[in-house]
């Protein structure tokens, strides 16, 4: 992202202006955070015995619902069951639906809440998490390359590729991952919301 220059001084960065205001800083004009929300619509276009390959396009949006950022990528899921999806442990692809996408530090929140025990005995892995899929708990999005290293989370990618004697498998997956959590940390502060798709004919073109 660009910075601008105002009469020779660089004007603070959108990532710099909310640290600002969180921390306090003095050197910078306090301002909350920018109130801009992320629509992430995924159609899964291919399915494999033990993975299943989705576009996404994550597109960011001011207040006033303009758009303002998009970016485009491939989330590699397990293989597709819909009679199994909602079976915990069950090592399927989710169901379809539209979820939540919310921080590890959100997540534990809710978790406490629903279960009536404390944040402090709450253990998670990853950073990110998709809340609540009917039936599934600890849906994660996360790095890793092929469909053996997913129970059900979204693993995002450049690219895909198959693997005729394993899996399908996913390029530039950690490249691709710290994109999409820049992405989430630049523009979601007023939400993300992900679209899980079906079968969506031509969505990607």
């Amino acid at each position: 992202m660009s910075n601008f220059f105002n009469n020779g001084q660089r004007i603070p960065n959108i990532f710099e202006r909310a640290r600002a205001y969180e921390d306090g800083n003095e050197g910078y004009v306090q301002q909350q955070k920018p109130k801009t929300n992320i629509v992430i619509n995924t159609n899964r276009l291919w399915y494999g015995e033990d993975c299943t390959v989705s576009a996404f396009l994550a597109t960011a949006y001011d207040e006033q619902g303009n758009t303002i950022d998009s970016m485009r990528g491939y989330f590699l899921e397990p293989g597709t069951d819909y009679n199994r999806a909602k079976r915990e442990g069950s090592d399927t692809a989710i169901m379809s639906g539209e979820y939540e996408v919310i921080p590890q530090n959100e997540m534990k929140e809710r978790i406490a809440i629903r279960n009536g025990i404390k944040e402090n005995n709450i253990a998670l892995k990853y950073d990110w998490y998709i809340d609540n899929p009917p039936g599934r708990s600890g849906i994660a999005i996360h790095g890793g390359k092929t469909g053996e290293n997913t129970t059900g989370c979204f693993i995002p990618g450049d690219s895909f590729e198959p693997n005729k004697k394993k899996s399908n498998y996913v390029i530039n997956n950690n490249q691709k991952k710290e994109e999409l959590f820049r992405f989430f940390d630049n523009y979601g502060h007023n939400g993300i919301k992900i679209n899980v798709g079906p079968d969506l004919e031509d969505w990607y073109k």
